[in-house]
């Protein structure tokens, strides 16, 4: 079975985390909040990969940190099947300014996620995070 990585991040500042809304004539969950990051289109790390996609996406830098999650999932419009690493990011620098991928973002706290329209998997991804490193 040929399958594909995917890297995603929850990027930190502060006590929030940032959301970004994909746009709404994406071919793959159009409108739907998520975390940045894409696929690995090269032979790089995941953490390179990742660093290189927050920063087209975004325009922020960040220090990728550890690996946080691990994840499956198939894309509605190409029906791939990916393995997707989920990596805490800490933002560094940078003015915020989206790519054409996404309309929106949002820094919110991570016990705010459930009222963003998003995926089961990404939620149960935040509230995990937000049990682990949210506010105590």
């Amino acid at each position: 079975m040929k399958f594909n990585i995917g890297v995603k991040g929850i990027v930190r500042k502060d006590d929030e985390i940032l959301i970004l809304k994909r746009s709404d004539s994406d071919m793959h969950k159009p409108g739907v909040w998520e975390t940045p990051g894409g696929s690995m289109d090269e032979e790089v790390f995941p953490q390179e990969e990742l660093q290189r996609e927050i920063k087209e996406e975004t325009n922020l830098d960040v220090i990728v940190k550890e690996p946080f999650n691990v994840f499956t999932f198939m894309r509605d419009d190409t029906k791939e099947f990916k393995i997707g690493i989920t990596f805490l990011c800490d933002y560094v620098s940078g003015e915020l300014e989206l790519s054409p991928e996404h309309e929106e973002y949002k820094w919110i706290q991570p016990e705010e996620f459930g009222n963003y329209k998003s995926i089961k998997s990404l939620y149960d991804e935040i509230e995990k995070y937000g049990k682990k490193y949210g506010k105590k």
